[in-house]
């Protein structure tokens, strides 16, 4: 039985660096997918690259990125 204690603690023994977790995502890529436009293509209507950039821009907002 002392053998088994140990092994329950370590499980929420975990560092604070461990619950910073980094995403990276292609804003780009995922707002095409938003707009229903092609990827790195010039294929799109005026108002579907508007939606484009509005989607860009509320996206970015989140990671600070100008």
């Amino acid at each position: 039985m002392k053998n088994l204690i140990p092994l329950l603690i370590i499980p929420f023994a975990t560092p604070a660096m461990a619950n910073d977790m980094m995403i990276r995502v292609n804003v780009n890529r995922v707002c095409a997918a938003i707009v229903e436009i092609p990827y790195a293509s010039d294929n799109f209507s005026d108002l579907e690259w508007q939606q484009f950039k509005d989607c860009v821009e509320y996206m970015r907002q989140f990671d600070g990125i100008e």
